[in-house]
């Protein structure tokens, strides 16, 4: 599906040729200095999976051929349960082209897909520090915010970390 948006910018489904676009776009945007949760947790294998686990769910904003945002999203089916949920994973825009309504435009039509598949409810979550993201999402009707803690461990100072990193796995 194809929607067209101002600014000779598409919001389509994503394509196989779209993942290295969608991929330097999200390490650009998903820095260990400003989003050190994000930046842990995106990588390679991220656009990848979704796209092939949840291609239904995963848009690109095309601006002349190239990507400028993206959304990746899943669909989760609850076992024993009424209730299917969009979880959307992953909302990027160009810093370029940030605040021209893009983000809005790829949050629609994502939604949207939710809905015609079913989903009952849509999930998200961001660092709690974002507050650009968290403002955004509450604008979209975000609600019932849980605070999520995320801890870290530095498995460096473990007194035998160096023998088991020698250790093949």
């Amino acid at each position: 599906m194809r929607n067209q948006t101002h600014r000779n910018v598409v919001i389509r489904e994503m394509e196989l040729e779209d993942l290295p676009a969608v991929y330097a776009l999200g390490e650009s945007v998903f820095t260990a200095d400003k989003w050190p949760s994000l930046y842990r947790t995106w990588d390679e294998y991220e656009p990848v999976g979704l796209f092939n686990s949840d291609g239904d769910f995963c848009f690109v904003a095309d601006a002349d051929d190239t990507v400028v945002g993206f959304a990746l999203g899943s669909l989760i089916d609850k076992r024993k349960s009424a209730w299917s949920y969009g979880y959307l994973t992953w909302l990027a825009v160009d810093p370029e082209v940030k605040r021209s309504g893009i983000a809005t435009q790829l949050m629609d039509e994502i939604t949207e897909a939710f809905i015609r598949a079913g989903a009952r409810m849509m999930i998200v979550d961001t660092d709690a520090e974002n507050d650009v993201a968290i403002s955004f999402f509450r604008r979209h009707d975000f609600r019932n915010e849980d605070r999520h803690v995320y801890l870290s461990k530095n498995l460096t100072s473990h007194p035998d970390y160096q023998r088991l990193r020698r250790q093949k796995p």
